[in-house]
């Protein structure tokens, strides 16, 4: 699960597959430079090509989420000093969690709790038990990582928190929701309801983009995630739309041209 960065032909660009290749962020790179990220798409619905994908949400419920005391739900005291490489949370009732849901995503330490300057420790998921929301029976489940823990004090159950953030490659789709830009599709995802596609975004060097309806975003001039149309993009501006990329000429309102991606 540590590949490195590998080059991709025009085939692979052009490739989809249902099952995933590759661990999730993986970058591909064409030997004229462009670079590409692996994720998986989310959504029932095609999202065309040329059209800027976003990392799905964050799940409220699994953020600021309580380290289990020692000696329930099978935590020890040992899950908790450095060097672990799991550790049992306690759910929200109102939570569901599918078997490795969050894999290859990030268990984010917060030593003190969400508002203590005390240490941030941030860990990449192997995988995660499943638990069913309301099953009083269930509420505990075990988070295993790659990473061992690298606190130097044990963790305290009631004190410190966690939250857990999926990869932002895992779900990508269209939204007018501002959110983590994470590429620009290079053809047309059939997505389902029973089927979810896996392949590359781009993310960097030549590419098509288009602009939303409002207003023409100039030659040179940095583009952002359109907030009006989804897929879209429209002029960037220094807080609320980040630039992605810059336009390589004048685009017009509701039209596509060339530009060049900057997101890595």
């Amino acid at each position: 699960m540590q590949d490195g960065p590998r080059f991709l032909t025009e085939s692979d660009i052009s490739a989809l597959t249902t099952s995933k290749q590759t661990q999730y962020g993986a970058i591909g790179q064409t030997g004229d430079g462009r670079l590409y990220r692996y994720c998986s798409f989310g959504g029932t619905s095609t999202i065309a090509s040329g059209l800027v994908v976003v990392a799905s949400a964050l799940t409220a419920n699994f953020q600021g989420v309580a380290i289990t005391a020692t000696g329930t739900g099978g935590q020890v005291a040992a899950n908790l000093a450095n060097g672990s490489n799991q550790i049992v949370l306690t759910n929200s009732t109102s939570s569901t969690l599918t078997q490795d849901q969050l894999a290859e995503g990030f268990l984010e330490v917060m030593v003190g709790g969400a508002s203590s300057s005390t240490g941030q420790y941030s860990y990449k998921i192997k995988g995660n038990a499943a638990v069913a929301a309301g099953n009083v029976t269930a509420q505990y489940y075990t988070v295993t990582l790659y990473e061992p823990l690298r606190n130097t004090t044990a963790l305290v159950p009631g004190t410190d928190t966690v939250n857990l953030t999926p990869s932002p490659y895992n779900g990508a789709n269209t939204s007018t929701t501002a959110a983590l830009p994470v590429g620009v599709t290079t053809q047309p995802i059939v997505n389902s309801s029973t089927v979810t596609n896996y392949g590359w975004t781009q993310v960097f060097g030549p590419t098509n983009v288009l602009n939303d309806a409002g207003g023409t975003i100039t030659v040179g001039g940095a583009f952002a995630q359109s907030t009006t149309t989804a897929g879209n993009v429209k002029a960037a501006t220094a807080s609320a739309a980040p630039i992605i990329g810059i336009t390589r000429i004048a685009i017009s309102a509701s039209n596509a041209g060339p530009a060049f991606l900057t997101l890595n």
